[in-house]
């Protein structure tokens, strides 16, 4: 009943028709496989459209058969592909309503690029923020090493050792320990277990107490470690974390052995300092009644008495310079002669193994020397220009004791004194007993001669 043209026209548009609804679900299927992009929802839906298109599809396809082989009984297949293609058509409607409250809700495409400007922008501000936190991590972390560093100097070398333990005061941490001790050795350990027992115990019950209180506890201990006397001060605190719980204690542990042992040769000086001023005073007062018994005037007294005192003041410098140790013999003979240190070496020769003579030796021989001094200056050799002073000393052979002669010649005359002066008594008397020695004084015509010999335990050691 149609004409042939207006059956063309209906087989080609079936045709095309058909040929798109079968190529649109595989493009669509196609693009919506890529994974972690749609929802289950989503995926549905399109699966759904897919098969609605191609059922469509399918329908054309059959009118273009029954449409171009009329004989062909294809009019029951075209029908079953509409109805097949109508139910999923009405299947596909009612999804859509169903998801369009859900669909409405996606952003659209304006507000997804807004969306991702603003992550943009987001991921900008954190990657600035990033970059600051660094710079600033750094700075921290390097004035965090400098403080390091400069904690490590401040302690290197010194008496000071920090420690931290925890609640069961076993050592966490340990800077700078004492001499004998390593970190390794005490970490993990109670100081019960590396000091004396009295000393650790007095030591745990103040960090206990610490713990306890709050407070701050100090204390002085003092104990032997690895063979030697050590005294330790401390300081506890408690260490606790930002909520206020009880860690364990800090210590801070000051080694003042050599400051206990300074205090003591202190006190130790201070009384031999005090029994010697004593022997001084005495010595003092025994001149000053010797020497005034022996002269006629004042101003006699005051020359002799005040050149007495120079000389025993002289002989206390050598001592102090050495901590009342002691003091050379031949700093102790150039003392007492500094006032004829420019006839050294012509007029005066001093020769001998320079020795340390203990202080008692010192006080009463530099004594000695004044008086034999004072005298060569009066009367001996000391008085000539032409006079010569020998100052000798050297160890005997026997019961190595030290020798010392004052030897004057090419001065006057000498002749014996009529009587005993005090310079002679003191020194054939005084020095003699003071020095548990011998003394001989002589007086032959060339020159004065004194041998005085001094035993070895006023000696401290040789040169």
């Amino acid at each position: 009943m149609w004409s042939s043209g207006l059956v063309l026209l209906h087989a080609v548009s079936d045709g095309v028709i058909a040929a798109s609804f079968l190529l649109i679900p595989a493009g669509l299927l196609y693009i919506h496989k890529r994974p972690g992009e749609s929802t289950q929802g989503e995926t549905a839906l399109v699966t759904l459209f897919a098969l609605f298109i191609f059922a469509v599809g399918l329908a054309h396809l059959a009118s273009l058969l029954t449409l171009w082989f009329p004989g062909i009984p294809g009019k029951g297949l075209e029908g079953l592909l509409k109805a097949a293609a109508a139910l999923l058509a009405l299947t596909a409607a009612i999804v859509i309503w169903k998801l369009a409250p859900q669909l409405l809700r996606l952003p659209s495409r304006d507000r997804l690029q807004a969306e991702v400007a603003a992550h943009l922008r987001t991921f900008e501000e954190l990657k600035g923020a990033r970059h600051q936190l660094e710079e600033r991590v750094e700075a921290r972390t390097k004035e965090l090493a400098e403080a390091k560093q400069r904690f490590e100097i401040a302690l290197r070398g010194s008496p000071i050792s920090v420690f931290s333990q925890d609640k069961d005061m076993r050592f966490t941490w340990v800077h700078n320990a004492p001499a004998g001790l390593s970190p390794e050795g005490l970490k993990g350990k109670t100081d019960a277990e590396i000091l004396p027992a009295e000393a650790a115990e007095k030591i745990m019950a103040a960090k206990r107490k610490a713990m306890e209180t709050g407070e701050a506890q100090e204390l002085e201990t003092n104990f032997e470690l690895f063979g030697r006397k050590r005294s330790f001060y401390l300081l506890i605190e408690t260490l606790t974390d930002e909520q206020g719980a009880v860690l364990g204690t800090t210590s801070v542990v000051v080694d003042i052995s050599e400051r206990k042992a300074n205090e003591d040769q202190l006190r130790l000086l201070l009384r031999e300092l005090t029994h010697r001023s004593k022997n001084l005073l005495a010595v003092i007062h025994a001149i000053a009644q010797q020497t005034a018994s022996r002269t006629r005037s004042v101003e006699d007294f005051l020359d002799r008495f005040s050149a007495r005192l120079c000389a025993i003041g002289c002989s206390h410098d050598l001592l102090i310079a050495d901590n009342w140790h002691g003091a050379s013999l031949r700093m102790l003979v150039e003392q007492q002669l500094g006032e004829h240190a420019d006839r050294f070496g012509e007029q005066i020769a001093i020769e001998g193994e320079d020795v340390m003579l203990k202080p008692e030796a010192v006080q009463n021989l530099g004594l000695a020397l004044h008086e034999l001094a004072a005298n060569a200056l009066k009367y001996g050799s000391l008085s000539d220009p032409q006079g010569q002073v020998s100052i000798q000393w050297q160890f005997c052979e026997e019961a190595s004791k030290l020798k010392l002669t004052w030897q004057e010649r090419g001065g006057p005359i000498v002749l014996p004194p009529q009587r005993s002066g005090f310079g002679r008594a003191m020194i054939e008397t005084v020095v003699g007993q003071a020095l548990e020695g011998d003394v001989s004084l002589s007086f032959p015509p060339k020159g004065v001669r004194c041998v005085i010999v001094i035993p070895s335990a006023q000696v401290t050691s040789r040169g």
